[in-house]
């Protein structure tokens, strides 16, 4: 008798457990297409990536190269025949890595 009450209660937080997880997964889906959405309709620009690096460096617009993953775009610049990912766009903005300068200079 002792067996089945616990099996019955352990069916019953299993039960209450999986409806909790369910209602979870549904608003993260939710929540993860939503920002897949926005992030799509406010990727910058290939404009918005150069006009950035205007201040830092001004003769490198020709080794620089913009990477569009329609979500996302990465700003990529040629050293020495070395492509090296120097930013990154998302949300409308565009991020650039701390160490540029010297990853242009070498």
């Amino acid at each position: 008798m002792k067996i089945i009450i616990i099996v019955g209660v352990a069916l019953v937080v299993l039960f209450i457990l999986f409806r909790i997880f369910k209602a979870f997964i549904k608003w993260g889906i939710l929540i993860l297409v939503l920002v897949l959405v926005v992030a799509y309709f406010t990727n910058p620009e290939e404009l918005t990536h150069f006009k950035g690096l205007k201040d830092v460096k001004k003769d490198i617009a020709d080794e620089l190269n913009v990477d569009d993953y329609k979500i996302f775009s990465l700003t990529k610049a040629k050293v020495k025949g070395e492509e090296k990912i120097v930013g990154i766009g998302v949300f409308g903005k565009v991020w650039y890595f701390d160490d540029i300068e010297k990853s242009l200079k070498k």
